[in-house]
């Protein structure tokens, strides 16, 4: 796994494929890992010639996380 910083917050990723193939990127639910995108998935996507990006969105898995930030609803 990588990880990816801009302006402070780090985005922890995960690449399948070859990189100048099209890009697939899988974008997961509110709160949910990575990890829920099946390793064997991404490798049947990448296997089709595609290359495959998922990520901990901010707040989740090994991104950075906002400590004491308040929503405002």
């Amino acid at each position: 796994m990588k990880i990816l910083s801009a302006d402070g917050i780090d985005i922890e990723y995960e690449t399948f494929g070859v990189s100048t193939d099209p890009a697939v990127l899988l974008v997961m639910g509110l709160g949910a890992q990575l990890i829920h995108w099946d390793t064997i998935f991404c490798e049947q996507i990448a296997a089709s010639g595609k290359y495959v990006i998922r990520f901990d969105n901010r707040d989740s898995g090994l991104s950075y996380k906002c400590e004491g930030s308040e929503v405002d609803i």
